[in-house]
């Protein structure tokens, strides 16, 4: 591992959408980011056609290519190989930090006892409502039935997102689990974690690390005065690849988080079936590419 120096290196995989232009205008503005690294997991072109002409190699703006299509938080863990700053943004391409977010969060991070934190602001839609995903719960099983079935389930087992409920009034505050759109945390910690599991291709890896945190004994926090906006779904693939990447992550979060706890596999795979099939109903009524 590279030795760490001051700032933030901004990790940045992408596989399409145009957004990325602004986005990477608007962290490197940010004064104390001191590199960003795009890992392009599209074939072709290497230099994503959004940010412009292919600048001459600077080391404030890398590329990482090559590797083809490996998955979101495969492609995480390539670019955190690269960084050399101190703390690691893992930031979706389409997902803009509002004016003064990473420094709030940065003065957030300067108040820990230890390097055992990972955060994230408060994620908006495009029409400034609050995004679901940002703050959740745990998401154990039961939560996930409340989340899909609502009513008096939810009342019962709880629900896993959390956008629905007051904000807290605090700087930050500890919350299960936040968005993988937006995470801030030491480099180091995240390597003492693993990173992401690369098990996952896309969707759960993050919920999988929030968790890695706490048994870890750290801390993720949720910072609500302290906004980006997230875009969602910009890549240029079908609803259907998203939803058949999506059910096979759901079954590895189950089985891979849950069985080991000793929740009867039958009933983790009985859930799976039973949410998955509602989710593929869905995609294909909507987006049946």
């Amino acid at each position: 591992m590279p030795e760490a120096a001051a700032g933030v290196s901004v990790v940045i995989v992408w596989y399409g959408g145009d957004e990325i232009g602004a986005v990477v205008d608007a962290v490197r503005a940010e004064p104390a980011v001191t590199e960003v690294i795009v890992v392009n997991n599209r074939s072709a072109p290497p230099w994503p056609p959004a940010l412009g002409t292919p600048p001459a190699p600077t080391p404030h703006l890398r590329l990482v290519h090559g590797q083809g299509n490996v998955g979101f938080g495969a492609g995480c863990a390539l670019g955190v190989a690269e960084a050399r700053a101190e703390l690691v943004l893992l930031l979706n391409p389409d997902c803009r930090p509002a004016p003064g977010c990473l420094d709030g969060l940065l003065r957030i991070a300067a108040t820990q006892p230890d390097d055992a934190w990972l955060i994230g602001p408060r994620l908006l839609n495009p029409d400034g409502s609050e995004q679901a995903g940002a703050r959740r719960n745990a998401g154990t099983p039961g939560q996930w039935l409340g989340e899909a079935l609502g009513g008096p389930v939810a009342a019962r087992l709880g629900r896993v997102n959390r956008q629905g409920e007051p904000l807290p009034d605090a700087d930050a505050v500890p919350m299960p689990a936040v968005s993988g759109a937006f995470m801030l945390l030491p480099r180091a910690f995240y390597h003492r974690l693993g990173g992401f599991d690369p098990g996952y291709f896309l969707h759960f890896e993050d919920l999988a690390l929030c968790r890695a945190v706490w048994r870890a004994g750290g801390r993720v926090l949720f910072a609500p005065r302290l906004t980006a906006t997230h875009l969602k779904s910009r890549s240029p693939v079908s609803g259907l690849f998203v939803t058949r990447h999506k059910i096979r992550s759901f079954r590895r979060y189950l089985m891979t988080e849950f069985a080991p706890e000793g929740v009867p596999r039958w009933r983790l795979w009985a859930m799976w079936a039973l949410l998955s099939a509602g989710l593929l109903a869905r995609t294909l009524l909507s987006d049946p590419r």
